[in-house]
C-alpha cells in the first residue's frame, strides 16, 4: 500500500479533501482529485494511477459507474467505488465495471485502508497471473513459430476470414521469394497468376472450405521473380474455443517436380513403346532396304547406259532413300539411334549449317546468326547436331508462309540451383545453349505439349516427325530442349549441351563414295549375318573385289570358325543383333581365341550392345544399316590397313 498511486473521484470538495489528506497519511501517492467522470477518465490516461477511489455520484452527465467502466475497458485499472447508496440495483449496475470493492459512506480510516490494500493486492496477484499466462502464452507462439519456421519445404500460411494473410513462415518466403513484410495483410489472391485472381472465387472457395472442413487443390502459383510453380494447396479451418471460424490455415507444397517427373516419366513410356516397334521394324526394314541398294547398285553399274531402265533403277533407289530416311526419323525420335559423337564446337555446325540454309529457306526469311567467340565445346554427333537446325528451320519457315526472320545463337551459361529449381532435368553445372527464334505465328498454349509427339503435325502434311527427331537427338545426346512460344509473336527453342573440357581432334569421315570400289582385296573376311539375303550381299560385294569371305548365321557357327587353327581370318564382320546371343558378346568370344582380330559391327538400330544409349564407344567401329557398297568396302579397307593396336 506504501507510494501506491491514487487517483480521488469526488465531487464534494470537503470529502474529496478530507480523503485525499488521509491516503497521503496512510504513505499514498494521491496523483489527482476530480469532481466528474470525464475529467477522471482523462487522468487516468495521463497518470495511470494503481487504484482509483470513484464516487458513483458524480457532477456532469456521467456519472461514477460509467467512467469507472471506461477507465478500466482502457487502462485495467481497479476501481473501488464510494457510495451512499448500496442498493442491489446499483450494485449489479457496477458490475459491468469489474469493481475491486465498495465503500459505504461514511466509512472511517480502518475500512478504506483495508478496502485500498485488499484492492491491491488482489491486483497484485491479477498481474501475476496475467504475466505467467502472458509467458505460458508467448513460449506457446515461440514454439509455434520455430515449429513453422523449421518446415522450409512446406508453405504454412494463416488467412482470416476474407483471405488475407495474417502469417507467413519461411518456407513461403522460400517458396515463393516474398518476405513476411511484403505479404502480411494482402490477399492470398496475390499469389496466383493474374488471370486467375477472381474475388468471387476465392469467397465461394473459403466458405466451400469452411463448410466441408477440408479442400485440396492445385494450380499454378506465381514468384517474386515472376515464375510459376505447380502448388498443391491444402486449406482448413481455424476454430476458436467456441468453435467459430475465425480464419483458415493453407498448407502449400511445391510440387512443380513432381510434376515434370510424372510428365517425363510419361513421354519415356510413350518413348518405350514406340521405341521397341521402331527397333522391330528397323532390323528387319533396314536389312532389306540393303539388299534393295544393293541389287539397285548393280543394275546400274550393269544397265548404267541403258534408258528407261536407268531412270527406273534411280526411281527405286530414290524411293529406298526416303524409307531409309522414315526408318531414321523413327529411330531418332524412339532415342534408338546410333550416334557416333566427337568433340565438336557448335559454332561451327552453325555456320556449315547456315550456308545449306541461305539458300532454301527462300528469300523472304532473313537469317541471323549470334555466337559466342570463346563457345565451349561439346560431345555429340555432328551429323545429328546439323540435322537438329534443319529440322528447326524448317519448322520456323512452316511458321513463317509470309516472311519473317530465322535467329541462331550460341552461347556459354553456368546453370546455378535457382534455374535448376524451374527445370529439374537440367544439373548444375556449366552447358553450351543453342537458341533458334522465329518471328513466326506462335504456338497455341494448348498445343505445346504435344509439338515433340511423334507423328503430330499442325500443318496436316509431312510425317509430324520433325521436332520429335530434334527432341529425341538432342536428349539421346545428353541434352534437353525447352520451348518458350507467343501466338503472333513466334517461337524460341532453347537447348542446353553439357560442356566438356576435351579439345577438338580431327576425325575421319566415311564418305559413300565410288572410288571406294577400287580398293580391293585378298583378306579374309568372316561375315555374321542372320538375314540370308543380306548375307548373300555381302558376300558377293566382298568376292567382287577379291576378298574371301567365311559365312555364319549365328555366333555358334562364327565360334566354331574361330577356334579351327587351319582358318584364316583377317576380320570380323557382324551383325549386332544375332538370333543366339549379339554381335557384342561375339566380338569378346572371338577375341579371346584371336586377341588380334579387327571387328566391325552392322545394325538398323542401337539395341544398347554395343553402346551406352546408343552412344558408341570410342575407336569402336560401326556400319549403320542399310549401308552402301561403297562405304562397306571403304570401312573394312581401312580396319584391315590399321596399326596392330587400333585393329579392335
Amino acid at each position: 500500500m506504501h507510494n501506491a498511486r491514487i487517483l480521488v473521484v469526488e465531487d464534494e470538495t470537503i470529502v474529496a479533501m478530507d480523503l485525499a489528506a488521509t491516503l497521503r497519511r496512510f504513505g499514498c501517492a494521491v496523483v489527482a482529485v476530480v469532481d466528474n467522470g470525464e475529467e477522471a477518465i482523462e487522468s487516468a490516461a495521463r497518470h495511470k494511477p494503481d487504484l482509483v477511489l470513484m464516487d458513483i455520484r458524480l457532477k456532469g452527465p456521467m456519472d461514477g459507474i460509467a467512467a469507472a467502466k471506461t477507465i478500466y475497458e482502457g487502462e485495467a485499472v481497479p476501481i473501488v467505488f464510494l457510495t451512499a447508496h448500496a442498493d442491489v440495483s446499483t450494485v449489479d449496475r457496477s458490475m459491468g465495471s469489474s469493481p475491486y470493492g465498495y465503500l459505504v459512506k461514511p466509512f472511517d480510516d480502518g475500512e478504506l485502508q483495508r478496502a485500498i490494500t485488499l484492492a491491491l493486492a488482489r491486483r497484485k496477484v491479477e498481474l501475476s497471473e496475467h504475466a505467467r499466462k502472458d509467458d505460458a502464452l508467448w513460449e506457446i507462439e515461440e514454439k509455434f513459430r520455430l515449429l513453422l519456421d523449421s518446415v522450409h519445404d512446406y508453405a504454412i500460411i494463416l488467412l482470416d476470414l476474407e483471405g488475407q494473410i495474417a502469417t507467413w513462415n519461411t518456407g513461403a518466403e522460400k517458396m515463393t521469394g516474398f518476405p513476411p513484410e511484403e505479404m502480411i495483410g494482402k490477399s492470398v489472391l496475390n499469389l496466383e497468376p493474374e488471370e486467375d485472381r477472381h474475388g468471387d472465387r476465392l469467397r465461394l472457395h473459403l466458405e466451400q472450405v469452411a463448410t466441408n472442413g477440408r479442400a485440396e487443390l492445385e494450380g499454378w502459383r506465381i514468384r517474386k521473380d515472376g515464375t510459376r510453380y505447380w502448388a498443391h494447396v491444402v486449406k482448413t479451418p481455424m476454430l476458436d474455443r467456441g468453435g467459430r471460424i475465425v480464419g483458415f490455415v493453407a498448407v502449400t507444397h511445391d510440387e512443380t517436380q513432381r510434376r515434370a517427373l510424372e510428365a517425363q516419366l510419361l513421354q519415356s513410356q510413350k518413348l518405350e513403346s514406340l521405341g521397341k516397334l521402331a527397333g522391330g521394324i528397323a532390323h528387319d526394314f533396314n536389312n532389306m532396304l540393303m539388299v534393295i541398294f544393293s541389287r539397285a547398285d548393280l543394275l546400274l553399274r550393269v544397265n548404267g547406259t541403258v534408258e528407261p531402265q536407268r531412270r527406273y533403277i534411280s526411281d527405286i533407289k530414290s524411293a529406298a532413300t526416303k524409307s531409309r530416311d522414315l526408318t531414321q526419323q523413327l529411330l531418332a525420335a524412339a532415342r534408338r539411334q546410333v550416334l557416333q559423337p566427337q568433340v565438336v564446337n557448335l559454332n561451327e555446325i552453325v555456320g556449315s549449317t547456315m550456308q545449306l540454309l541461305t539458300s532454301s529457306l527462300g528469300e523472304n526469311i532473313s537469317i541471323r546468326t549470334h555466337v559466342d567467340e570463346k563457345l565451349w565445346n561439346v560431345y555429340a554427333d555432328p551429323g545429328k547436331l546439323h540435322q537438329v537446325l534443319l529440322n528447326l528451320a524448317i519448322n520456323a519457315r512452316e511458321a513463317m508462309p509470309k516472311g519473317g526472320a530465322l535467329t541462331v545463337e550460341t552461347r556459354n551459361v553456368r546453370v546455378d540451383e535457382a534455374y535448376v529449381r524451374q527445370r529439374p532435368h537440367l544439373r548444375e553445372g556449366d552447358y553450351v545453349q543453342l537458341i533458334v527464334s522465329d518471328t513466326g505465328s506462335g504456338i497455341a498454349p494448348e498445343i505445346r505439349d504435344k509439338i515433340y509427339d511423334p507423328f503430330f503435325s499442325t500443318r496436316g502434311r509431312g510425317s509430324g516427325l520433325g521436332l520429335a527427331v530434334v527432341r529425341g537427338i538432342i536428349e539421346q545426346t545428353g541434352g534437353q530442349i525447352w520451348l518458350y512460344s507467343e501466338v503472333g509473336q513466334g517461337t524460341t527453342f532453347k537447348i542446353f549441351f553439357p560442356r566438356v573440357r576435351e579439345s577438338i581432334t580431327a576425325v575421319e569421315e566415311v564418305v559413300d563414295d565410288s572410288s571406294a570400289l577400287s580398293t580391293r582385296g585378298s583378306e579374309s573376311i568372316l561375315v555374321v549375318e542372320d538375314e540370308q539375303l543380306v548375307r548373300t550381299i555381302l558376300r558377293e560385294t566382298l568376292e567382287e573385289q577379291g576378298y574371301h569371305v567365311l559365312e555364319a548365321s549365328r555366333e555358334a557357327e562364327a565360334v566354331a570358325l574361330a577356334k579351327s587353327p587351319d582358318v584364316k581370318i583377317d576380320l570380323l564382320l557382324t551383325d549386332v543383333v544375332l538370333p543366339d546371343r549379339n554381335g557384342r558378346t561375339l566380338a569378346e568370344t572371338v577375341h579371346r581365341l584371336r586377341p588380334q582380330l579387327p571387328v566391325i559391327y552392322m545394325s538398323g538400330y542401337t539395341d544398347n550392345a554395343i553402346s551406352d544409349q546408343g552412344v558408341l564407344e570410342p575407336g569402336m567401329r560401326f556400319l549403320e544399316k542399310p549401308v552402301s557398297s561403297a562405304v562397306l568396302l571403304r570401312a573394312i579397307r581401312s580396319a584391315l590397313d590399321a596399326p596392330a593396336d587400333d585393329a579392335v
